[in-house]
């Protein structure tokens, strides 16, 4: 009996790790570029994908920080969704959503959101966001999305594999 629960103590203390681990791979820091040549840092922390009428939204949480002397603006259209089949989607700028995101003088913004409508075979295999000067931060693996969501239902997700 002790042997048993031992293994499964185990087998789950191991599962939290690898658990551990791919949330620290999503979330890992991308130094980017403009592309006039001015250096930000790209974090992201959370995806969310959720069920529209006209297909997929992908929401993507990320924390920016800007390390430089100065503000930095950044075009929220400079961020490009790209899917498994090289299809190229550019966030909503709609409602809430204004078309830059300034960045102060050495500062941070934590939770700033990028809105995409997708179709729904975009989720199929792995999906990357682009920014600045072509620098890619991969959100999604290639394994297809199989959740089945009805319109108006969401899914969280803070790893790369789902």
């Amino acid at each position: 009996m002790l042997v048993v629960i031992a293994t499964i103590g185990a087998g789950l203390g191991l599962m939290a790790m690898l658990r551990i681990q791919e949330a620290k791979e999503f979330s890992q820091p991308h130094q980017m570029q403009t592309d006039g040549g001015t250096n930000y840092v790209v974090q992201l922390t959370e995806a969310v994908v959720g069920k529209a009428k006209t297909g997929c939204v992908l929401i993507l949480y990320l924390r920016l920080e800007n390390p430089n002397p100065f503000d930095v603006t950044l075009g929220r259209n400079w961020f490009i969704l790209v899917s498994h089949d090289t299809d190229h989607y550019r966030p909503s700028i709609t409602g809430t959503q204004s078309e830059l995101i300034k960045l102060p003088a050495n500062g941070v913004l934590d939770r700033e959101m990028l809105s995409f409508t997708v179709p729904d075979d975009a989720l199929a295999g792995s999906v990357a966001l682009m920014g600045g000067r072509s620098y890619i931060v991969l959100v999604k693996d290639k394994k297809s999305f199989e959740v089945r969501l009805r319109d108006g239902e969401f899914c969280s997700f803070r790893r790369r594999r789902w």
